[in-house]
């Protein structure tokens, strides 16, 4: 697969997200470039790291503004958002744990790139913003 790269389609008009969103696949796409290099592992290990706090800092700016949500359809969101960055978070460890026995992971970190992208980036946070906009809640 090919390394994760920034595109302009993926702004959704929120400024912090947005900014957030473009250091993820940035960081990403370093890593993705170190993994498939001659890189030692602790570099790569250390990139994952510094992807993993970016990651985490997204995850809860993401949830702050999901604590605001009401709405019925908001809160099934809210929810289902939550797990998944949980969900994704707990598959980076697999990959962080996998990298740090020495295994190799770029098919798994390719995986994860995707899935960063089409799915928390594009589907769940464009689904936010709306779900801001819908109940009148600045952002």
């Amino acid at each position: 697969m090919p390394p994760a790269i920034w595109s302009e389609t993926y702004l959704i008009g929120h400024a912090e997200m947005d900014h957030l969103h473009r250091t993820l696949v940035d960081s990403f796409a370093a890593l993705q470039q170190a993994a498939t290099a001659d890189t030692p592992h602790g570099k790569i290990l250390g990139l994952l790291d510094d992807w993993l706090d970016h990651f985490a800092r997204h995850a809860r700016m993401e949830e702050r503004l999901m604590e605001r949500l009401t709405l019925p359809q908001s809160l099934s969101h809210r929810d289902a958002h939550v797990a998944e960055h949980v969900a994704f978070l707990h598959q980076a460890m697999d990959i962080r744990n996998s990298l740090a026995r020495g295994e190799d992971a770029g098919n798994a970190l390719d995986h994860l790139g995707a899935e960063m992208i089409a799915f928390d980036m594009i589907r769940r946070d464009f689904e936010l913003i709306g779900l801001l906009l819908h109940e009148g809640i600045p952002f």
